[in-house]
Order: C-alpha cells, then sequence, then structure tokens
C-alpha cells in the first residue's frame, strides 16, 4: 500500500505584481519504506512540493487543486491543527542548513529531549532522558554527557545534521522529508549522513523523501527519481532508467 498519495496538486503565490505558479497538477505516489528522490533545478518546486505536503507554506500560498491522502485518508483539507498532529509523527522534516534549524541557547540533550517530550508526554523524566540517548545512537551521535550538554555552535556541520535527524525520528514518523540535507555538507560526510537515512529505512521501515539536485546523491540510496522541472513533475521512474536518461540527454547536448 502506498503510504502517501498526491494527485494533480496545482499551488500559487499570491503577490501585489499578481499570481506566480509554483506547482502544476503534480501527482506520484510513495511506497512503504521507499526512498523517492526529487529532483530539478534551483526554483522548480522541489521544496514547494514538500511544504504544501505538510501545510508549511507562508500565507501568500494556496493549493488551488489536487488531493494529498495518507494511506488511503484523504487530508488535503485538514486544518492546522489536525496537520500539527500529522507533524512529528505521521511526518518529519530535516532542512537544509542545520544551524538554522536548531536554537543556539539550548543544549543538543534539551532539543532532542523537548521533541521527545512533545511527542511523548507520558514518558517519565528519566524513560525520556533514555529516549534522548537511544535517538541520539540511531541517528549516530554519542550520547555522551559531553555530547548532550553541547550547544549548537560547538558541533561540526555532520553533528549538527544528526543532532536535527535525532529530533525528527523523536515520534517513529512514516515518513520523513529530507530538504537538500546534505548539500552544505563535505563529501565525506555527506555519504556518512546517506548511509545513515539507508540504515534508518531499514531499522524503522519509514519511507523518505530525498529533495535534491545531485544525480550522485540520488543514485546513492533512491530507489526511484521524480524530476521536476518549472513546478511540474515530468519524469518519475526508476533510479538507474532516470538517471540513465539524465547522462544521455547531458550527452547530446
Amino acid at each position: 500500500m502506498d503510504v502517501l498519495t498526491v494527485k494533480d496538486l496545482s499551488v500559487s503565490f499570491y503577490r501585489p505584481e499578481g499570481e506566480t505558479e509554483a506547482l502544476k497538477q503534480v501527482s506520484f505516489s510513495l511506497r512503504e519504506g521507499e526512498i523517492l528522490a526529487v529532483m530539478g533545478e534551483t526554483g522548480c518546486g522541489k521544496s514547494v512540493l514538500c511544504k504544501s505536503i505538510l501545510k508549511l507554506l507562508p500565507d501568500i500560498a494556496r493549493i488551488k487543486t489536487g488531493h494529498i491522502s495518507i494511506r488511503g485518508e484523504e487530508i488535503t483539507g485538514y486544518s492546522e491543527k489536525q496537520m500539527q498532529k500529522l507533524r512529528g509523527s505521521f511526518f518529519s522534516m530535516v532542512f537544509q542548513n542545520p544551524m538554522t534549524a536548531l536554537n543556539p541557547c539550548m543544549t543538543v540533550g534539551e532539543q532532542i529531549g523537548e521533541a521527545v517530550r512533545l511527542r511523548r508526554p507520558e514518558l517519565s523524566g528519566r524513560e525520556r532522558r533514555q529516549r534522548v540517548a537511544a535517538l541520539m545512537e540511531l541517528a549516530g551521535l554519542n550520547p555522551s554527557k559531553d555530547r548532550i550538554r553541547q550547544y549548537p555552535f560547538q558541533l561540526s556541520g555532520g553533528m549538527a545534521q544528526r543532532c536535527v535527524i535525532a529530533i525528527a525520528l523523536a515520534a517513529e514518523p512514516a515518513v520523513l522529508f529530507a530538504d537538500e540535507a546534505t548539500t552544505a555538507l563535505d563529501v565525506t560526510v555527506q555519504a556518512q549522513i546517506l548511509e545513515l537515512f539507508l540504515k534508518l529505512r531499514k531499522r524503522m521501515g519509514m519511507s523518505i523523501v530525498l529533495v535534491t539536485h545531485n544525480p550522485g546523491v540520488a543514485a546513492a540510496v533512491a530507489d526511484r527519481v521524480a524530476l521536476m522541472r518549472g513546478g511540474e513533475l515530468f519524469r518519475i521512474g526508476d533510479v538507474e532508467e532516470v538517471l540513465e536518461e539524465i547522462i544521455h540527454s547531458h550527452n547530446l547536448t
């Protein structure tokens, strides 16, 4: 069964100078346990697509047409209160720059612990601390006292991104959106984060939507690739098939 289905989704931004179509009749499905890479040039609508599904669009944006459903349940008309229950429980998102996602005034342990408290309020203080340590280990962070007490500015880019991933995993989401989550990292750390995504998929059975402009990233972890251009999804298929088409098209130009 598909965990997420999007059909004929169109989104526009309304500014004083007029309407801008950001998404045009986008349709795709995400399978259980699948990693889907969404690729395209900057400004093609990749991030808007993710934020439309999560209902995190700015006030000037509006979903014009289309349907979004999770495991067969329509959520297109969900209120903000209903969406808040889904974010972090069914959906989670990891953004490109971890330093903008983390609170500079809170330690690593405090920030992961706050995510656990919000999603698992029934846990005692001791159980919450145990859960924080487990999430840190799951994300590849050493749950030592020194690490737990560190602030974001004391972390490397890779460690900060692992901290953001640990927060995103607090409620064991079914679908993780990773929006250019490896772009700001060097090649070695990028490979480690991609390997972490593969381990999380295997261990937790989660589905991942990986937004990237890098074919190498898609080739490393994705099962399928969706290509976007000008707000439209014009090609979706198995990763090897789609990337081979990209290579051939570039060789012809």
